[in-house]
């Protein structure tokens, strides 16, 4: 707690600790810490404490208020406020999303997250160049939902920027989670009789002395509460302490008993300051207005030490506010709401004023629920997707006409949804269903349920519901109806091995969407949802020519920019299943440049994961990993878990044996405890993978075979039939071998893809049961040159090869075995690699170790930097791709250059590649 006379009390270690953040600041360096206690534990005072030492920073201070929290971007207002003037220096996309989410232009769509966060995060990095600066957020745990993501994202990103960030929080941030904490508690016994002697000098007795510290339990502002609300006698007597308030209920009853002794229109102002939680000035003194209230009826208030007056009006403690608000009687409020929505004008502000109307009135008022209904819509467009749904939430309790109140409750349900409040949502689903029995609302409460399982449970739970939902929308909305199967047929693939059998399994919902959906054979959904039916009850052979058509339809729309993107991932899906590489590729890079253009930098982290796949079968393992860096960093910015499920797929192909099989049993775990099966596939799949380059065929074999297992897994038993059929052959196992190359050579023949057809003459070839292996062998690798299946091809190189050196023909063999060695060199694929180094080895042929790299040292971020230096990205360039400041970037280069041993970007550059791998 601040003794006005002699500084801060006691907190000695947590001094030197914010101390050493300014020290770290003015050498060049960021500090981020999350203060956390209870309330009056001493936060807001530690934080005056350090600022007072702080006069050669700049300080940029905001605080969260609870009734702001459904306004979208309140906080990140208040941060940008006092920076706006560095606005025209951000780079295009950061300012255009920055000023879609403060409202003060409309966008496309929503603003992109990631962007509002690295705008706030260059601004402060601008503001830091010309001296050191601090922002401090207090009442983190009060701040709007999206302006929390963004200021966690600039707390994750600081290193070099001369800039100190600090929350102070009484509960725990989900968004400043493992972020470095001070955990206030309360004063030891000698800083709390210390404090108290210097409030209370000589006047109390060691009886009430230790009553009172006991009571305090060391807090510094119950301490002042105390003292300040017991009388004489009391203080005499040391009976005064009987009570069983907490300590914040005790300290706000001592601020409402200062509030209540105040003149009626100081209380009102009070009021009005405690019901804007912007703190905006023009519109609290016009509201003041409409009330007859000037600007000195704050005086007694500001004598009272309850607030201070500089044309905003700020009150002593956040707990000051929520005394007044709370103890204020219902219609009190309500006329302070009323005023406040008279005195906000301006459509950039709607939201606020409708957020006010709301607060104002006694019930249900149409006008209201538009305006709400209006104001969730802004929000949505701004990024605001929880501010979204609490003003539809809002709006539905504003709405008296009973059908359009089902109807609102039902989208603010799916709002909710999407806001991840899953209980509030299925709070929404009970009303919606009391208030209407309409069959088309309560239909599509049944999906909305369906797709709350599947958001809260994954697993078996949802397809089922979803399936039911279908059936239950077909004679109401057959467009709906017909999406709905879909939903249904994806969630029970990703469901995949464990819903085998079950009500949702994925034939069950094929043979209820071929009764119920009518197919438009031109329509390209309804070709997708045509073939996954033939696919999963009639079977793969007659299935693939129909898949073949949707996905080049599917193609043909992406590129004209008319297809529809919810259909991305099952259409991929599909790819994979009819081996259609070229497809699958195309969509998924083009997905992720279109959402790169857009800006819709949060969507991409799960692109980048299959686009690193999909580097990983052309053979650059440099950009797959490049890709998975960039997850991880996204990962890290948002303080979400990174999307890791190529990371073993990538491994395997290096013969990284250790690294490969800990996130092949990672996943299986994980997968098995969320109910999903197709996970599990395509970790066997890179185990499989594994152990065929290290030629450990047995487990190779057991590691497809599992994958396969008793289901087929659309999407993954194509290429796991591939790594079976290998393992057999090398195993000996002869009758598997033929079994499995049946099966494969039948997809083959009804797919009829480059992939697909290479795949297949190479499987016979290996097999043995070919009458013309060294034919097959040749066609195989006709096939796949023509394809972007990297990976194979160099197999197919080396299967031949090794097949050549068996039938004596050493010097044949010796060419197969040096093209595919080479082209595994140049990847890195050590496992394949040194399979084949071993088979040039016994042709007699000697070899030379390859050349490895010398940036082993450098970090995950420090590569991504190096490469993107090497191709002629400038700092802000690279900072707007990795979301760091460019200050950071240049720190970071000083580093690697040593490391390197280089002392310029052009000698970077002058590097050979394969030394930076």
């Amino acid at each position: 707690m601040r003794d006005n006379l002699r500084g801060l009390l006691g907190r000695r270690q947590e001094q030197q600790q914010l101390a050493g953040l300014l020290g770290g600041a003015r050498e060049g360096h960021s500090g981020v810490l999350v203060v956390r206690g209870e309330p009056g534990i001493g936060k807001t005072a530690l934080i005056d404490h350090l600022l007072d030492r702080a006069a050669d920073f700049r300080v940029i201070r905001t605080s969260g208020a609870e009734s702001e929290m459904e306004l979208v971007y309140a906080g990140v207002q208040q941060v940008w406020a006092p920076l706006q003037e560095s606005m025209g220096r951000l780079p295009k996309p950061q300012r255009g999303a920055l000023e879609v989410a403060l409202g003060l232009s409309e966008g496309d769509g929503a603003p992109d997250p990631l962007l509002v966060g690295l705008a706030l995060l260059t601004l402060l990095a601008d503001a830091s160049a010309g001296q050191p600066t601090i922002c401090v957020i207090d009442d983190a745990h009060w701040v709007d939902l999206v302006s929390m993501q963004a200021f966690g994202f600039v707390a994750r990103r600081l290193l070099a920027d001369r800039i100190v960030m600090i929350f102070a929080a009484r509960r725990p941030v989900a968004q400043l989670a493992n972020l470095p904490e001070m955990m206030l508690t309360g004063l030891p016994e000698q800083d709390a009789r210390a404090l108290l002697t210097r409030l209370l000098p000589g006047r109390l007795s060691d009886r009430m002395r230790d009553s009172i510290i006991a009571e305090s339990r060391g807090n510094p502002l119950a301490l002042h509460e105390l003292i300040r609300s017991l009388g004489p006698t009391e203080l005499a007597g040391g009976y005064g302490l009987a009570r069983a308030k907490s300590i914040p209920g005790r300290i706000e009853g001592g601020f409402i008993e200062q509030f209540n002794d105040l003149p009626a229109a100081t209380r009102t102002l009070c009021l009005l300051a405690a019901a804007e939680p912007t703190g905006e000035p023009s519109w609290l003194w016009a509201a003041a207005a409409f009330l007859g209230i000037d600007a000195d009826t704050a005086a007694p208030a500001e004598t009272a030490g309850l607030l201070s007056v500089d044309g905003r009006i700020r009150f002593r403690h956040p707990l000051v506010r929520s005394a007044i608000y709370g103890s204020a009687p219902l219609a009190e409020r309500r006329r302070a709401h009323n005023a406040l929505a008279r005195a906000i004008t301006g459509s950039t502000a709607s939201d606020h004023r409708a957020w006010h109307r709301a607060h104002s009135i006694a019930g249900p008022d149409p006008e209201v629920a538009d305006e709400l209904v209006a104001a969730a819509e802004q929000a949505r467009a701004r990024g605001g997707t929880a501010a979204a749904a609490a003003f539809l939430a809002t709006a539905v309790d504003a709405t008296p006409d009973g059908q359009l109140r089902a109807q609102r409750a039902l989208q603010a349900a799916q709002a909710k949804l999407d806001a991840g409040a899953l209980d509030t949502a299925t709070q929404l689903l009970t009303l919606t269903t009391e208030l209407s029995d309409d069959e088309s609302i309560t239909a599509r409460a049944d999906l909305m349920r369906a797709r709350l399982a599947w958001a809260a449970r994954r697993g078996l739970d949802a397809p089922p519901l979803l399936l039911a939902a279908a059936q239950r929308l077909t004679g109401i909305d057959a467009e709906l109806a017909r999406d709905t199967y879909l939903e249904a047929l994806m969630s029970a693939l990703i469901v995949g091995r464990y819903g085998a059998g079950s009500a949702g399994a994925p034939e069950v919902i094929a043979r209820a969407a071929r009764r119920d959906i009518a197919i438009d054979p031109h329509d390209t959904v309804d070709m997708l949802l045509q073939g996954l039916i033939v696919r999963l009850i009639d079977g793969y052979v007659p299935a693939a020519p129909l898949l073949r058509e949707a996905i080049a339809q599917y193609v043909r729309e992406t590129r004209s920019g008319t297809v529809d993107l919810r259909w991305h991932d099952i259409t991929n899906r599909v790819c994979l299943d009819v081996f259609d590489q070229d497809s699958y590729d195309f969509l998924t890079t083009q997905q992720l440049e279109n959402q790169r253009a857009a800006g819709e930098l949060t969507l991409a982290s799960s692109s980048l994961s299959t686009y690193a796949g999909v580097c990983v079968t052309r053979g650059d393992f440099g950009a797959a990993e490049a890709a998975l860096e960039e997850v991880q960093i996204l990962a890290a910015a948002t303080g979400t878990p990174p999307h890791l499920s190529i990371e073993p797929y990538l491994a395997a192909y290096r013969g990284q044996e250790k690294r490969c099989l800990d996130y092949v049993n990672a996943t299986i775990e994980g997968a098995s405890g969320r109910g999903e099966g197709t996970e599990v596939s395509v970790a066997l799949y890179s185990a499989a993978i594994l152990h065929n380059g290290l030629s450990r065929y047995p487990k190779a074999l057991d590691a497809s075979v599992s994958g396969l297992g008793d289901y087929d897994d659309v999407g993954m038993a194509s290429y796991l039939l591939t790594e079976a059929v290998e393992a057999a052959a090398y195993c000996g196992e002869t009758s598997l071998a033929a079994e499995l190359l049946t099966r494969l050579r039948e997809r083959a023949q009804a797919s009829g893809t480059e992939t697909a057809l290479g795949i297949a003459a190479r499987s016979d070839a290996l097999t043995g049961h070919s009458a013309e292996p060294d034919a097959d062998f040749q066609t195989a690798l006709l096939h796949l040159q023509r394809t972007p299946v990297a990976v194979y091809l160099a197999r197919t190189h080396l299967v031949y090869g090794e097949w050549l050196r068996r039938a004596n023909r050493r010097a044949d063999a010796r060419i197969q075995l040096r093209l595919g060695y080479d082209m595994f060199a140049k990847m890195g694929a050590q496992g394949f690699a040194a399979r084949a180094r071993r088979e040039l080895q016994a042709t007699g042929e000697t070899l030379h170790k390859p050349v490895t790299g010398t940036a082993g040292a450098l970090t995950t971020q420090e590569r991504q930097i190096s490469r993107l230096s090497r191709e002629g990205c400038t700092n802000s360039e690279i900072g707007a791709q990795l979301y760091i400041s460019p200050r950071t970037v240049e720190w970071h280069l000083g580093r690697i250059f040593a490391k390197l041993g280089v002392t310029s970007r052009r000698e970077l550059r002058g590097l050979s590649p394969e030394l930076l791998v």
